[in-house]
């Protein structure tokens, strides 16, 4: 959440300088490397991050034989899209090819405004709140996809590395929430199956001797 503050108080503020400079690197590159660059960015766009995250539920799903990590998904998915869509409506930034000269847009114009890039925000959601149910690489390799899904919205031309960064803050903090509450759902009902499964004698006080001795 700091991290989208933060960039929220950039934009209020006004136009920044590294923001521009740094999105005219990453979009405006030169043709041999658009021409290398472009297929790749498909993978990052709508189709290829909801192919990546219904591939991971499946995997996890059927290794795991729960349900658990797509309904975390389902919940982080929902919650940073309609978060990061309010802070547009707040925002209400211009898209980079609609206000900056020398601007390339590689896509089809993109509905709504710039602040932040929802594409980031959804897809890193889910991936942290998948994070528990992942190994260290395949979770290292979720986490460089959503970045990588973050540079191709600068790429593609449609949002500034400032909306990105908030996209980032919003997915992380949405996934740090379903974090917390996986893991205390997770620790109740290991202390109910705990509970469960404990001897009799254990649960059950044992009457002790009688005022006179006697049982």
């Amino acid at each position: 959440m700091v991290l989208f503050c933060a960039s929220a108080l950039s934009v209020k503020a006004g136009p920044t300088s590294w923001d521009a400079r740094l999105f005219r690197i990453l979009n405006q590159v030169p043709p041999a490397a658009a021409s290398v660059l472009m297929p790749w960015s498909h993978l990052f766009g709508p189709a290829g991050i909801i192919a990546v995250v219904l591939l991971t539920v499946v995997y996890i799903v059927a290794r795991n034989h729960s349900v658990l990590s797509a309904a975390a998904a389902a919940v982080a998915a929902g919650a940073a899209w309609v978060l990061a869509n309010v802070a547009k409506v707040i925002a209400d930034r211009p898209r980079p090819y609609q206000v900056m000269a020398g601007a390339v847009l590689r896509q089809q114009p993109a509905h709504g405004t710039s602040f932040p890039s929802s594409h980031t925000a959804v897809t890193l959601a889910v991936l942290v709140a998948l994070v528990p149910f992942l190994a260290r690489p395949l979770a290292a390799a979720g986490i460089a996809y959503a970045g990588l899904v973050g540079w191709s919205r600068v790429y593609l031309g449609v949002h500034y590395p400032l909306d990105v960064l908030a996209g980032a803050g919003i997915g992380m903090a949405v996934g740090g929430v379903i974090l917390l509450a996986l893991q205390a759902l997770l620790c109740r009902a290991g202390r109910a199956a705990n509970g469960h499964h404990a001897p009799a004698d254990a649960r059950t006080p044992q009457a002790g001797p009688g005022p006179n001795g006697e049982p």
